[in-house]
């Protein structure tokens, strides 16, 4: 697996290079929230778009993370309190139960 994920990570920096390489002079004027900037390069713009879109989907990440974390653990939390519960239910003593054997077999309906 780790040779595939490999081959498609260095075809796709392949791939990146080759695109940023044919677009080296290409400049594009840049508008963003109604304000307009000069002409930057193609692949300044890309960057930091690129970089900004990582930024946010580790924040995202880093967020659900958490909030997952949270919930193992008041699962785990719910688990031990059920362990003991069932534990002490187990612990229970048997007095008060019936010693007659007719008691112990089911009644028949027919």
């Amino acid at each position: 697996m780790w040779l595939v994920r490999s081959i498609v990570l260095f075809a796709g920096v392949v791939v990146l290079i080759a695109f940023a390489i044919s677009n080296v002079e290409q400049r594009v004027i840049l508008q963003f929230f109604g304000r307009t900037y000069p002409p930057q390069s193609l692949n300044l713009v890309l960057l930091v778009a690129a970089l900004f879109g990582a930024a946010v989907c580790f924040a995202v990440m880093v967020f659900r993370e958490f909030t997952l974390r949270t919930a193992l653990r008041n699962m785990r939390r719910e688990s031990r309190r059920l362990d003991d519960e069932l534990v002490a239910l187990r612990n229970l003593p048997l007095a008060g139960l019936q010693s007659d054997p007719a008691a112990k077999r089911p009644a028949r309906d027919a």
